[in-house]
């Protein structure tokens, strides 16, 4: 728990400072698009497609580097994951909740702690112009919450505790989609 804590403290002081993504990054060749093009080309299906026009809009114009949607995606998956945690801690904790929930409830915690310490890892890398390290940041997060789908399914099946850990899945996706369009467009000298 106090590694969930010490993730969501660190990442809320790196969003606060960090404001906008990374437009200082002059170095590297990063690709500019408007928001609706970036969520066309991450998006997989209609739910990717409504979750990532919630999450990065749909302007048609004008054209952004694709650093300010991975800035968005990951801090609405971050922000997300934060309070799921704070649901499977609550739930964890509640006595009239079953002890098998409880334990998986408990295990979820530490899970989310990794996931919020590599999203605020992200968010770091993006404020630093680090850009090739975002690769091993999305997928480390999904790891770790999809792991928690695994482990909750068998004790509280498809509930809406299960849905929103799914929800938090997917916005890790989406956040590593839009990174894969950032390291790999035509020209890129990134990845």
């Amino acid at each position: 728990m106090e590694k969930t804590i010490f993730a969501v403290l660190s990442l809320s002081l790196l969003l606060l400072a960090g404001g906008g993504g990374a437009d200082a990054c002059e170095d590297y060749d990063v690709p500019m698009m408007s928001a609706a093009v970036a969520f066309e080309r991450a998006s997989t299906g209609r739910a990717m497609s409504e979750m990532c026009a919630d999450e990065v809009g749909t302007a048609t114009a004008p054209d952004q580097e694709v650093t300010d949607f991975v800035f968005a995606a990951v801090s609405a998956a971050a922000r997300s994951c934060g309070a799921t945690a704070r649901a499977v801690r609550d739930m964890a904790r509640d006595p009239s909740t079953p002890p098998g929930a409880r334990e998986a409830g408990r295990a979820c915690d530490g899970r989310y702690g990794e996931a919020m310490a590599r999203l605020a890892d992200a968010v770091g890398h993006l404020n630093g112009c680090q850009l090739v390290e975002l690769s091993a940041d999305a997928p480390a997060a999904i790891a770790a919450v999809d792991d928690r789908t695994t482990a909750l399914l068998p004790v509280v099946g498809f509930s809406p505790l299960y849905n929103r850990v799914i929800g938090d899945r997917d916005r890790c996706v989406l956040a590593l989609r839009l990174i894969s369009i950032l390291l790999h467009h035509p020209g890129s000298t990134l990845a």
